[in-house]
């Protein structure tokens, strides 16, 4: 099991990899915009321990990926959007947040935030017996 190690005066403290997904996976549970899998907004590792059925489910999955350096972390994060939401403005948000709740949770500092947006999920008032239909905003464009 790979450890973040924080060094004080009186020893060090040591901070699995999941306990660090764990804190990301509860951080982007209150960000809006963001769709979390289905069954509980833990990391895809973690679910996959909890409900190892051995089927491929149609779920969405949310995927956090950590490297623990010796002075700080690297966090790539494979997110599920709805859609309307400004791509921008929600990186933006997950990553000052993130960011602040680890080194407010841990005084690990955090080099690099990577989000990666998996997908894009449009409601039910944009399909049409069940295919997608485009607005018509988007159709007098071309």
């Amino acid at each position: 099991m790979e450890l973040a190690s924080i060094v004080t005066d009186k020893g060090s403290i040591n901070i699995s990899r999941i306990t660090i997904e764990v804190l990301i996976g509860l951080v982007l549970q209150d960000i809006n915009g963001i769709i979390h899998p289905r069954k509980t907004g833990m990391p895809k590792i973690i679910q996959s321990s909890v409900d190892d059925t051995g089927k491929e489910s149609n779920n969405i999955t949310q995927e956090i990926r950590i490297e623990i350096k010796p002075d700080s972390l690297l966090v790539n994060l494979f997110l599920n959007i709805q859609y309307g939401i400004r791509i921008p403005d929600l990186t933006w948000e997950v990553q000052t947040k993130v960011k602040e709740k680890i080194k407010e949770a841990t005084s690990l500092d955090v080099d690099q935030i990577n989000v990666h947006i998996q997908s894009i999920r449009f409601s039910k008032k944009h399909y049409n017996k069940g295919k997608l239909v485009a607005s018509g905003s988007f159709l007098k464009i071309f």
